[in-house]
């Protein structure tokens, strides 16, 4: 559409003369496609984990209370002498993050230990011999000193004390102590690498998340050291001399809550407990199982 604008000449000032010539109008045409400019919207601020990197990759260390349960065998005689102890624990996860529910694996190093306090153990053996030996035994004797006539005949004599000696048998109780087995104050230490599968799930509050995560474990035997009581029970067995399986199911789990202060970076608290569902020993009657609760630290890094 073309719209008209009218121009004129201005008229004289008041009190002058009117100059120039006649006024005119003046056809001005528009461009319908000119517009006025509008002022652009404000961009919306970017949100603290961006929708674009749902990969993160955290990093946890911390310190554990660990102990192991012994069943079979001769157990029960000593495992009344075993106690937690502290062991550390370090790992690496790689999640893909939804909004509610992550998933991913990692790769844990972990130790489990006790402290092994026996008392020495000594035994008591106790045996009997006979023996034979001469008792002396006071008791008195009638000696006959004179017969006298008649139907029936009469004697005459006199009681004399003396003593007199009986062979006699007797028994000793001999004890005899034999020393079996030192006494012992030791930590033993089964480490492990651990793949964990792991399944999250968290809530978001700004820059506060509140989740939990765990999931099953495939550890593979690293390191070994200590020593526990022999089956005979008058020594220890190496724990290098012991046939551990290479290979143990167990399990992880854990709560966190972490703080984001930037959009790639946030730190963590972390209460954690770990364990092995099946015996970790290959061989005989004897059956081990571990696990450890404690705390750890993280610090996550989200991919962009």
């Amino acid at each position: 559409m073309t719209g008209a604008v009218l121009t004129s000449l201005a008229p004289a000032p008041w009190g002058g003369e009117r100059t120039g010539a006649p006024a005119k109008l003046h056809l001005v045409a528009s461009d319908p496609s000119t517009k006025l400019p509008t002022a652009s919207p404000l961009p919306a601020a970017a949100p603290i984990v961006p929708r674009e990197s749902p990969w993160e990759i955290t990093g946890s260390g911390g310190l554990f209370t660990s102990s192991s349960k012994y069943r079979g065998g001769n157990s029960a005689e000593w495992e009344g002498g075993l106690d937690q102890a502290y062991s550390a624990g370090f790992g690496a996860e790689l999640m893909h993050t939804g909004r509610n529910i992550s998933l991913g694996f990692g790769l844990h190093y972990g130790t489990y230990a006790e402290r092994m306090r026996l008392d020495a153990l000594d035994e008591r053996f106790t045996s009997y011999q006979q023996y034979w030996y001469l008792a002396v035994i006071d008791t008195s004797i009638l000696v006959i000193t004179d017969t006298l006539p008649g139907t029936p005949p009469t004697y005459a004599g006199q009681s004399m004390n003396t003593a007199i000696q009986v062979l006699a048998q007797g028994t000793d109780t001999v004890v005899d102590r034999q020393h079996i087995r030192d006494a012992r104050d030791a930590v033993n230490r089964v480490s492990y690498v651990e793949v964990p599968m792991l399944a999250d799930v968290h809530v978001v509050q700004g820059r506060w998340s509140v989740g939990v995560r765990g999931g099953p474990t495939i550890g593979l035997l690293s390191t070994r050291r200590g020593a526990m009581p022999n089956r005979a029970g008058d020594g220890f067995t190496p724990f290098n001399g012991v046939a551990f399986r290479d290979v143990v199911l167990g399990y992880t789990a854990r709560a966190y809550v972490r703080y984001r202060f930037n959009a790639a970076w946030s730190v963590g608290l972390e209460p954690a407990l770990r364990g092995q569902l099946l015996n970790t020993l290959s061989s005989g009657d004897l059956e081990r199982r571990s696990a450890a609760k404690g705390i750890l630290l993280s610090l996550t890094y989200r991919l962009r």
